[in-house]
């Protein structure tokens, strides 16, 4: 008889594991559904080191090219080897400081010059000249600023494509945020003519580099998603120069750093 009984009890011993378990896996699927959207997985991206040229471009025209100037590289007493009025060919010499040379990207014209043994800063006006040709005007406020000072400067323009013969400093009110792209005289172009320029800077070696895409904001600063231990912490970042697809990371993050794909102003967790 209770060898009977034993027999009977045990489909319900099974019926009764069976509610539970199916209980057990209900909760644990409303727990899962309510979990944070904030935390639910998400593309990342790495902080890396590595290579980067400085780059800038823009759609401009094509212009009779403006009067250029020529800045002292460093500090010193200036000591003038020519003269207003005198043509000087490419690489010529207008002048020292402190036994540095100043010489034209170009053959042009000096228009004016400053006196022989004034003492000058660096970066301080020399002399003007006039290249008598065609040129591609772009505004570079933001890419200057990154670069440091006299940085060699190359540019590509598309009509070819081809390349500039020199990278200048125009005489205009916005000198300080406009690059001329001075046009070889056997290019055959004409004022008014669309183009696209492309100006590059010297590469920088092993720095850190982030997506664009990752970033809020692009000038001097910006904010990024830090993926740390399941937790997404807005940090700020101070940024350098950019190539147009990556850019560089001065401080805020570290190599390595686990960084959200989705920068935090577009992020619609952020506002959960």
């Amino acid at each position: 008889m209770k060898y009977q009984n034993r027999i009977m009890a045990l489909p319900m011993l099974c019926m009764i594991i069976i509610v539970l378990s199916a209980c057990c896996f209900e909760e644990e699927k409303n727990e899962s559904s309510n979990i944070n959207p904030k935390l639910q997985s998400v593309e990342t991206v790495s902080v890396t080191r590595g290579n980067l040229t400085p780059t800038v471009s823009a759609h401009t025209t094509i212009i009779p090219a403006l009067d250029f100037v020529l800045c002292s590289s460093v500090e010193g007493t200036f000591e003038a080897c020519s003269s207003a009025g005198n043509k000087i060919t490419e690489g010529g010499v207008i002048g020292k400081v402190s036994e540095e040379e100043i010489k034209s990207p170009v053959d042009a014209t000096i228009l004016s010059i400053i006196s022989s043994n004034e003492s000058v800063p660096k970066n301080y006006p020399l002399a003007t000249a006039k290249y008598t040709g065609f040129a591609l005007n772009i505004e570079a406020e933001n890419f200057l600023k990154i670069l440091p000072e006299n940085a060699a400067l190359k540019a590509k323009f598309q009509v070819g494509p081809t390349e500039a013969i020199a990278v200048v400093v125009p005489v205009s009110e916005n000198a300080e945020s406009t690059l001329q792209c001075l046009i070889g005289k056997d290019i055959d172009v004409k004022p008014g003519q669309s183009a696209t320029v492309v100006i590059t800077a010297e590469t920088r070696k092993d720095v850190l580099l982030l997506p664009l895409s990752v970033i809020a904001g692009r000038q001097g600063k910006g904010m990024v998603t830090v993926i740390n231990d399941g937790k997404q912490i807005q940090t700020e970042v101070m940024l350098g120069a950019t190539d147009g697809a990556y850019i560089e990371i001065l401080s805020g993050v570290n190599e390595g750093d686990t960084i959200s794909s989705i920068p935090p102003n577009l992020d619609p967790r952020s506002n959960l």
